[in-house]
């Protein structure tokens, strides 16, 4: 009889493995770099740029793809960043900045000793189920080391549409989107430094 028992028992835990759920698949993984960025005409600015990680809701900068619709936010599921959003758009923008090639160089806040820094807020970032776009949105502000004064403050916005509802087609029109957002923070805190400069060089040629 026991030995009965013993040779029962694999095919009875052979039947409950069997029953346990297959594994979901692994995630879809996605890139939000820079890639191509094209150098930018305009006045040279003698100075070191910092770019601070951006704030935000932490929904839209983690490592999740956002889908909204109305009022309603939604993750997409088996989709996600190689990096949460907050740092990879941090690299982003600083890669933006470099390459644009009006400033001496761009670091991460805290990399380098620089004459000035990007902060800023990421408002939207997000595919719109309204209109099927990937919408970025952002308030940067240019600020002054040391001293910590703010000198000029915008809005940019940046859309790409979605061409349909795969998880590639939004990861990329989102990728879209964030890498004019960060061209248009590059050239707007390029524009207000040397406006800055220009005006440092007025006062002290007035001494």
């Amino acid at each position: 009889m026991t030995r009965a028992i013993l040779l029962a028992l694999p095919a009875l835990l052979g039947g409950c493995i069997s029953l346990l759920p297959e594994p979901p698949p692994p995630p879809q993984v996605f890139a939000l770099e820079a890639q191509n960025v094209e150098r930018v005409q305009g006045e040279r600015v003698n100075a070191v740029v910092g770019v601070a990680a951006p704030t935000g809701e932490r929904a839209i900068l983690g490592s999740d793809v956002i889908w909204r619709t109305g009022d309603s936010l939604a993750y997409v599921g088996q989709m996600q960043w190689s990096n949460r959003a907050d740092l990879a758009l941090q690299s982003m923008l600083v890669e933006t900045v470099l390459r644009q090639g009006r400033f001496t160089t761009a670091t991460r806040t805290g990399e380098a000793r620089g004459e000035y820094e990007i902060r800023w807020e990421v408002l939207d970032f997000e595919v719109r189920e309204d209109g099927m776009q990937a919408r970025f949105a952002a308030t940067a502000h240019l600020v002054a080391s040391p001293g910590r004064r703010i000198i000029a403050s915008e809005t940019v916005e940046a859309t790409s549409p979605v061409g349909g509802r795969t998880q590639t087609e939004a990861a990329q029109a989102l990728a879209r989107a964030a890498r004019e957002g960060s061209a248009r923070i590059g050239m707007f805190a390029a524009d207000a430094a040397a406006q800055e400069e220009a005006r440092a060089a007025e006062e002290a040629s007035r001494r």
